[in-house]
C-alpha cells in the first residue's frame, strides 16, 4: 500500500484525525469549535490534502467520498453524523493497522500491544474482548471493571522492577533489589507470639549464593491446614522464582524481608519480563497476575481514543506526556523514568480537575447574591477586644482582618484557619461571630466531641456573657426538656451563638437567620457533613479551625475551594515543651520523674493506644496500664481513667475530676487529643508513640505546656530502633506544628493524615503528593488560567463534559449546564 519510508508521514496524517473524531463523538456530534475551525470544515480539509501520502487509488476514492460528505455535515441528523464519523473512523483504523502506531518514547519492543479492532471503543463490554468468557468476566465485574475504559482505569497496586536485578552475591542490606532464583529450601508455620500470623520462609539460590526470604500472612484464614497446603504445592523445591524487595540484615544474614514474589512457570518467565518493570495487580483469587496483563495487552491500544483535556501547547508548557501514552506507560513501563512521568500526567489530571471544580464552586457561590443590608447593632466587637486580658498578636490581627474584609463582602466567606496548638484560633472565631451577631444574625460553632463542644461553651459564656451575647449548648444528652427549650428560641432568634457536636445537623435544628458557622477541628467532619449545616442558612459564612496544620501542598489540594489564614506565632509567655525519646527499659528512670512532679503539686498523662488489650496487635492498653500504674507503681496517688468507651457523664468526672488535681494522673486513649486545658498538667507519657502520626503526636503533647512551668513529653517507643526513629526524631527538635505537618506528609503520605475518604482524591494521586508539590501548583495555576480564558468552559467541551460526567457536585452540573 505504502512504501516504509511513508509510514510515519501517514501516521502523523492520521493521529490528528483520530483526536478530532473522538472529540465531535464525545461531544455528542455538535460540530464542535476547535481553536480556528468547525469540526466539519477540519475534517474536509484534511481529507483532500492527500497528495504526499502516496495512497492506493482506494483510500483516495473513499476519503475524497467522505470530503463530500463533511462539507454537508450541518444538514445531517445527528444518527447520520455517528455513522459518518464511525466509517471515517473504520476507514483511518484499516489504513493504520498495517503502521507502527505505537509511540517509541513509551513502549520498548519487547512490549508489543494487540492491533486495533475497530469494532471495539473505550465503552465495549470487556465480553466482546476476545477470549474473555462469561466467568473471566464475571470475575472482572467483582473488580469493577465492565468495560475497556475501566480495564485501562484499573492501574497496578505495586511493581517488580527487574531493570535492577542482582546476583545474590552482590545483595547489599537496606537496599531495594530484584533476585532471580530457584527454590532449594521451604517451610510454612504458624506463630508462637501471634495467633493469627503465619510466617513462610523459603531458601532460594542463583549461581553465585543463597539467601533467606520471610513472608508474612495476617489473619485466621492463613493458619488452615488447606492455605499451608496451597503454599506447598506452588512453592515445589527448584520452582525459579522472581523476587523483588528490601533486603535487610537479620540475626540469619540477608533476608528479602516481606518481598513481592513472583513464580516463573515452568522455570520460565513467559513473558520475558527480564530486564523490565511488572506490574503487579489487585486481583480476585480466580485471576493470576500474567493472564490479566495478556488481557490488558489487549486493550492498551484503546487507550490511544482517550479523551485528551489538554491541547499540544498546554503538554509542552507542563512538560506532560499525552493522556494515552501515560496510560500504556502506567501499565507497561519501559523504564523507571517513562513510569514516573506517566504517573506524572495522571496526577496532574485528577489535581487540575479538583481545581476546576473548586474555582467553578467559587464562581457559582459569587453568581446570583444580593447584597443585604443588615440593621447594625452596638460593636461588641469593639467592647470584646478591649476587655479581652490579653493582646492579640500579629499574626491573630492579621487573620482578623482578612476576616473581616471577607464579612464586608456580599459573598459568603469560606476561609480555613491553621493555627498550632494554644495559637488563640478560638479567641478569632468569637471575634468573628461577633461580627456576625451586629448585623442580627446567628451563629454555629461546631465541635467533634462533647468535652470541646464544653469548653467552647464555657469560654463563650465567660467571654460574652458581659456583652449580652445568649449562648446555648446542643449534644445528644441535652435534656429532652431542655432541648426543646434551645430549638423553640433558637427559631424565633433568641440565640445569638448555639454550640454543640453533630446534633446541630438534625433537621429539628432551624435557626432564625444562621449568619456563620465555625467548625473547630474541621478534617474530623466531611464535606457533605459541612454543608449540611451551611444549608440551614442563606449565604452562610464559613469558618473551619484545625489544630492539625495542614501543609500548603495538602491544603491546596483538598481544600482548594477555601482561603486559607495561619496563626503563625503563639502567645508571648509559652515555654516550650521539650519532647524526649525513650525506652521501655527506662519506665522505672521516668516513674521517678513523674513522682517528683507529682510531688510538686503537678499532673500528668499517660497515653495509650488501645482501650484493652488486642490478640492482633502487641500493644500497650489503657485498661491494662491503669491497673499496673494504680496498684503497683503509684498506689499512692490517685490515678485515673479516661476511653471512649465511657459514657459522656463518665467522661465528664474524670475530667472535671484531673481539672481539680483530684487525680494526680489521668491514663487515657487519644480521646483527649483535643478539648482537655489543664495548665497544671507537665508530664506527657505516650506508649507506643511509633505507631501514632507525627500531627496527632504534636497534638497530643499539646495538652501540656498549657500553663507557666516547664512542661516534658517523652515518646515511649518498644520498637528496637525507636531511639533512632526518623518520625519521632522530628518531634524530639521541633515544637513547630507547620514543620511538623510537612514532615508527617513526606514520612507517612496525605492519605494516613487525612484519611483516604475525607479527601476527596483517589489513592492513587494521594500516594504522589508528597513529592509533586510543584504539580499541585502548576495544576491551580493552568485551571485558573483555563478559566480565566473560557468561564464557561464553552471552547473546552471535553474538559467540559468529563466535568459534568465526573461531578457528583450539584454545584458543577447546575453550572455547566
Amino acid at each position: 500500500m505504502t512504501s516504509s519510508g511513508n509510514n510515519k508521514l501517514i501516521k502523523d496524517w492520521i493521529r490528528p484525525l483520530q483526536k478530532s473524531l473522538t472529540i465531535e463523538t464525545e461531544s455528542k456530534f455538535i460540530n464542535t469549535l476547535g481553536r480556528t475551525k468547525y469540526f466539519n470544515d477540519y475534517l474536509y480539509e484534511s481529507l483532500t490534502k492527500l497528495e504526499n501520502l502516496n495512497l492506493s487509488d482506494e483510500y483516495l476514492r473513499i476519503f475524497n467520498e467522505f470530503s463530500k460528505k463533511y462539507i454537508e455535515y450541518n444538514k445531517l441528523e445527528v444518527n447520520q453524523r455517528k455513522r459518518l464519523i464511525i466509517d471515517t473512523r473504520k476507514s483511518l483504523y484499516k489504513l493504520g493497522k498495517t503502521l507502527e502506531i505505537e509511540n517509541s518514547n513509551n513502549i520498548s519492543n519487547t512490549f508489543i500491544l494487540n492491533k486495533i479492532d475497530s469494532s471495539l471503543s473505550l465503552d465495549s463490554d470487556i465480553a466482546l474482548i476476545k477470549n474473555v468468557g462469561k466467568v473471566y468476566k464475571n470475575k472482572l465485574n467483582e473488580l469493577g471493571v465492565f468495560n475497556i475504559k475501566d480495564l485501562i482505569n484499573y492501574f497496578p497496586r505495586t511493581y517488580l522492577d527487574y531493570t535492577n536485578r542482582v546476583k545474590i552475591i552482590n545483595l547489599k542490606p537496606d537496599n531495594l533489589y530484584t533476585c532471580i532464583a530457584n527454590i532449594k529450601r521451604f517451610y510454612i508455620y504458624k506463630s508462637k507470639k501471634n495467633s493469627n500470623l503465619s510466617i513462610m520462609n523459603i531458601v532460594v539460590s542463583d549461581e553465585t549464593s543463597s539467601i533467606k526470604v520471610t513472608k508474612f500472612f495476617l489473619g485466621r484464614r492463613f493458619r488452615s491446614y488447606s492455605f499451608f497446603a496451597s503454599q506447598k504445592s506452588l512453592y515445589t523445591l527448584g520452582t525459579k522464582l522472581a523476587i523483588s524487595g528490601k533486603v535487610k540484615l537479620t540475626e540469619y544474614g540477608k533476608t528479602f524481608v516481606d518481598p513481592q514474589i513472583e513464580i516463573l512457570k515452568d522455570n520460565n518467565d513467559n513473558f520475558n519480563f527480564s530486564g523490565k518493570i511488572l506490574p503487579l495487580y489487585s486481583l480476585a483469587e480466580a485471576l493470576t497476575n500474567m493472564s490479566f496483563i495478556k488481557l490488558m495487552k489487549k486493550v492498551l491500544i484503546y487507550a490511544k481514543q482517550y479523551p485528551e483535556i489538554l491541547n499540544k501547547k498546554q503538554l509542552d508548557a507542563l512538560s506532560l506526556l499525552s493522556k494515552g501514552d501515560s496510560l500504556i506507560n502506567i501499565h507497561l513501563p519501559p523504564t523507571q523514568k517513562a513510569l514516573i512521568e506517566s504517573k506524572k500526567r495522571l496526577v496532574f489530571d485528577e489535581l487540575f480537575l479538583l481545581q476546576l471544580k473548586f474555582l467553578l464552586r467559587k464562581r457559582k457561590t459569587k453568581k446570583n447574591i444580593v447584597a443585604k443590608q443588615f440593621p447594625q447593632k452596638k460593636s461588641l466587637l469593639k467592647e470584646f477586644l478591649n476587655t479581652f486580658p490579653f493582646e492579640l498578636t500579629k499574626s491573630q490581627v492579621k487573620v482578623l482582618n482578612e476576616i473581616k474584609n471577607d464579612l464586608a463582602n456580599p459573598v459568603p466567606m469560606s476561609r480555613l484557619l491553621q493555627g498550632d496548638v494554644g495559637s488563640g484560633k478560638t479567641i478569632i472565631a468569637i471575634a468573628s461571630l461577633l461580627i456576625v451577631i451586629e448585623k442580627n444574625l446567628q451563629g454555629a460553632f461546631m465541635a467533634p466531641t462533647e468535652v470541646l463542644a464544653e469548653q467552647h461553651y464555657k469560654n463563650l459564656l465567660k467571654y460574652l456573657n458581659p456583652l449580652l451575647v445568649s449562648i446555648e449548648l446542643l449534644t445528644g444528652n441535652t435534656p429532652q426538656k431542655k432541648r426543646k427549650e434551645i430549638l423553640s428560641n433558637l427559631n424565633n432568634g433568641l440565640v445569638d451563638i448555639l454550640v454543640g457536636t453533630h446534633a446541630l445537623f438534625e433537621d429539628k435544628v432551624i435557626f432564625n437567620s444562621l449568619g456563620m458557622v465555625v467548625i473547630d477541628e474541621q478534617h474530623r467532619f466531611g464535606v457533605t457533613q459541612r454543608n449540611r449545616l451551611l444549608k440551614k442558612g442563606e449565604n452562610t459564612n464559613l469558618l473551619s479551625m484545625t489544630a492539625t496544620p495542614i501543609p500548603r501542598t495538602l491544603a491546596l489540594s483538598i481544600y482548594g475551594d477555601l482561603d486559607v489564614s495561619q496563626i503563625t506565632e503563639l502567645p508571648p509567655g509559652r515555654i516550650p515543651i521539650t519532647t524526649k525519646i525513650i525506652s521501655e527499659d527506662d519506665l522505672t528512670s521516668l516513674f521517678k520523674i513523674v513522682e517528683d512532679e507529682i510531688t510538686k503539686g503537678r499532673q500528668a498523662y499517660v497515653i495509650l493506644p488501645l482501650i484493652e488489650d488486642s490478640e492482633k496487635m502487641n500493644l500497650r492498653s489503657a485498661k491494662k496500664t491503669f491497673k499496673h500504674l494504680s496498684e503497683e507503681v503509684f498506689f499512692k496517688k490517685k490515678v485515673g481513667l479516661l476511653h471512649g468507651k465511657l459514657n459522656s457523664q463518665e467522661k465528664n468526672e474524670v475530667i472535671n475530676s484531673f481539672l481539680k488535681n483530684e487525680i494526680n494522673i489521668l491514663v487515657s486513649t487519644t480521646v483527649i487529643e483535643v478539648g482537655i486545658d489543664v495548665p497544671n498538667a507537665t508530664i506527657m507519657i505516650i506508649y507506643n508513640s511509633e505507631r501514632f502520626g507525627l500531627s496527632q503526636l504534636h497534638q497530643l503533647r499539646g495538652r501540656v505546656g498549657r500553663g507557666s512551668t516547664k512542661s516534658f513529653c517523652y515518646l515511649v517507643t518498644s520498637d528496637k530502633n525507636g531511639l533512632e526513629n526518623k518520625r519521632l526524631c522530628v518531634l524530639q527538635t521541633s515544637n513547630d506544628g507547620f514543620y511538623i505537618a510537612e514532615k508527617d506528609l513526606e514520612l507517612r503520605g496525605p492519605g494516613q493524615i487525612l484519611g483516604y475518604r475525607q479527601s476527596g482524591l483517589p489513592d492513587f494521586v494521594l500516594d504522589n503528593l508528597p513529592n509533586n508539590k510543584f504539580l499541585i501548583e502548576k495544576a491551580r495555576e493552568e485551571a485558573i488560567r483555563v478559566i480565566n480564558n473560557d468561564p464557561d468552559l464553552k471552547e473546552n467541551i471535553v474538559l467540559r463534559n468529563i466535568l459534568i460526567d465526573n461531578s457528583d457536585n450539584k454545584f458543577i452540573h447546575d453550572f455547566l449546564n
